[in-house]
Formats: structure tokens, C-alpha cells, sequence
């Protein structure tokens, strides 16, 4: 477990005394300013088992100049035209000379799934002029991109926001494209831009050693610290199972989980929840450790059986989720076979509220 669970009021002294020592900022979340807006008293965090403090290891990310080398401010490193306070040279730009955009006309219409989109190749971004020019040409992009006599007819239809030039002997698309976006002025909207210019990288550097952005470090940049005295043992509810997934990180809903068997839980997720059944419940730890090897490993089989041995009687979330409609969807174009469970799930999906209002927006029409 990436979280710390500690046992006693001494415990929790020595363990804040030595992640300071070692460079952790610590944060009291009895003093969190969120839970107090929330009004949650600190009775109600503790007997709930909320995690009571938060440590961090900070000012550890930095960006890392490509031109010359340098260990800069990571503000603003991904920010289009932004230099390196070192040697002055770009760090970044969003769009240069064929880079591509996905976008859609801000024309006041209402927009669904399956409104048109356009995608164009950038031949420059003035951004002080806030203009950006395309080459006149439609690219291939997937669902609703237009190309052909369908983006020309797009084109019409919002002429008032474009206009064409020529350049060098090119035609180019000149559209109003402001750097600081405001949906009130802009002209469109971009749904996606690849072909970035990047003169940078992001390294963390701790007890004087850089490492890369998605490198681990020694230690764990971050963790909750649960004080369990408070809450420990938990007794066998039938929501016991909730608690046991969620020390290990995982969600205990099985509406989240994709429905056709296939594996999630893998070992080391089972042996995290044996050591807080272990520790912090009134489970035989032993029993568990016997007993989790014959779990089903998919999602919902796997939550099912958790969720049997801690109780005879568990209730079990399994909320509709939209997310069953698509997989659904998906794998019906590709001709592959549904399971009993992924229909019954898309089923519930589709008659959910997030459900109704999908298929409403794929069609285009208001509540």
C-alpha cells in the first residue's frame, strides 16, 4: 500500500517526525480547508476512517531546457512560445509549420457526437494577431470528421468566420484563433492538435539525483496516513468489502468494470487487501490468505467473492455505467460476440439518466 495505516497516537508521532526529517511536507486534513467548507466535523473523519494527514514531497518536478541543458521553473514549460529563463530559447510550441487540428465552427447551433468537425494541417499561428492560417485541405480524422464536397459545404455554412488567402502561390484558410481561448470571440473550437514542438523535458529531482517525469523514486512522492485506532478492528458488515478495496486502491462498484471475464485483479492487488483484512478487520487473516488464490480475477467476479467472505449477506454496488453502452457498441461493429453480462449491463446503461441523455446527444435532440 502506497498509504500509511498507523496503529496508535505514537506510532503516528514517530512516523511524521521522520518523513519530515526526510523531506515530506505534512498536511493536517483535520484543518483541510474542502472538508470545512463541507462542514464535516473531525468526529465524523475519524470513526469514518478518512484518511488525517497527507504528505508530499515538494518543489520536486522541474522543466529541463533541450538547447542548452538547463534545470528551469516547470511554470509554463508547456505553454505555447514559452522560453527558457536560462538561455531564452522556446521550450514549446502547440502548433508550428504541420502540426494538425481537429475542430468544430463556434456558430451558436446546438452540436452533438456526430456534428461535423474538420481537420486541417497548420501552416503558422500568428498569435499576435490571433490569427491561425491552415493549408486548404481536408484530412481524414474518424467519426464526423468531413472531407470532400461535405467540408466544403461546412465551410459555407460558417463562411462569416473564415476567410481565404493565397500565400507564396498557397491556399490558405485564415480563421480567428486567439491564444488565450474564450469561447465568447473565438471562431472554433479545437477537439484535438498533434505535431507539438517540444524543447523540453520534465525531470523530478530528489536528494540530488534527476530522474524522469514518469520514473519512481525511491519513496513515494505522496501518501494519506490513516490513524486506525479510531476505526480498527471493522467488523464483518456487508459493506466490509468496500473498505478492503478501497485501502487497495480499487473501486468497488462493478458497473466500472468491463463485463465479458476478463482478468483485473492480479496478486498483488489480493495480497494488499490480505494485509489490511489482516491488520484492520475482525477477518481471519489466514482464512483470507487461503481463500483469495480462487477469487475470480475479473472485475466483477472478483468483487462478488470479496464481497461473500467477508459477510453472508453483502450488498454489492453495481451502478449503471455508460461506459458498458460503448463497449457494447464497439465490439457489435467489430462483429465480436456480447456476453450475457455486457448486454444485460448495456441494457441498464441505455435505460440509466447518463444513459438517456448519450443516446440524446448522439441524436441531436433536447430533453
Amino acid at each position: 500500500m502506497r498509504d500509511l495505516y498507523v496503529k496508535t497516537p505514537q506510532a503516528l508521532e514517530a512516523l511524521l517526525a521522520e518523513l519530515r526529517r526526510v523531506g515530506y511536507e505534512i498536511k493536517d486534513l483535520r484543518k483541510d480547508e474542502f472538508r470545512a467548507d463541507r462542514g464535516v466535523p473531525v468526529s465524523e473523519m475519524e470513526e469514518k476512517g478518512w484518511s488525517l494527514w497527507y504528505a508530499s514531497l515538494p518543489d520536486i518536478r522541474h522543466g529541463k531546457c533541450k538547447s542548452c541543458g538547463s534545470v528551469i521553473s516547470v511554470a509554463g514549460v508547456r505553454f505555447h512560445g514559452h522560453k527558457c529563463e536560462i538561455c531564452g530559447e522556446v521550450t514549446y510550441y502547440d502548433l508550428v509549420d504541420g502540426s494538425t487540428m481537429k475542430f468544430v465552427f463556434l456558430n451558436n447551433r446546438e452540436r452533438n457526437f456526430l456534428s461535423p468537425k474538420l481537420k486541417m494541417r497548420v501552416k503558422r499561428w500568428d498569435v499576435e494577431q490571433e490569427d491561425i492560417y491552415f493549408y486548404y485541405e481536408f484530412l481524414e480524422g474518424g467519426l464526423s470528421v468531413v472531407t470532400g464536397n461535405q467540408a466544403t459545404a461546412y465551410l459555407n455554412e460558417n463562411k462569416r468566420l473564415w476567410q481565404v488567402i493565397e500565400e507564396d502561390g498557397q491556399k490558405l484558410l485564415k480563421v480567428r484563433y486567439s491564444l488565450y481561448w474564450d469561447r465568447d470571440t473565438a471562431a472554433i473550437e479545437a477537439y484535438d492538435s498533434y505535431g507539438h514542438y517540444w524543447n523540453h523535458s520534465i525531470v523530478k529531482i530528489w536528494d540530488g539525483k534527476e530522474y524522469g517525469e514518469l520514473d519512481h523514486l525511491p519513496i513515494p512522492e505522496s501518501m494519506n496516513i490513516f490513524e486506525t485506532w479510531h476505526w480498527s478492528p471493522l467488523q464483518a458488515t456487508p459493506y466490509l468489502h468496500e473498505r478492503i478495496l478501497s485501502a487497495a486502491g480499487q473501486v468497488s462498484d462493478k458497473g466500472y468494470y468491463y463485463q465479458d471475464g476478463r482478468s483485473f485483479f492480479m496478486a498483488s492487488e489480493w495480497k494488499e487487501m490480505a494485509k489490511f483484512v489482516r491488520h484492520f478487520t475482525v477477518l481471519n487473516g489466514d482464512r483470507f490468505d487461503d481463500a483469495w488464490p480462487k477469487f475470480r480475477s475479473s472485475g466483477p467476479g472478483g468483487i462478488d467473492d470479496l464481497a461473500h467472505f467477508c459477510h453472508g449477506n453483502p450488498v454489492v454496488e453495481n451502478r449503471p455505467n455508460i461506459g458498458n453502452i460503448l463497449v457494447a457498441a464497439s465490439k457489435l461493429i467489430e462483429g465480436k460476440p456480447l456476453t450475457e453480462s455486457e448486454i444485460t449491463e448495456a441494457v441498464r446503461g441505455v435505460e440509466s439518466e447518463e444513459g438517456v441523455d448519450l443516446i440524446r446527444g448522439f441524436l441531436g435532440k433536447k430533453r
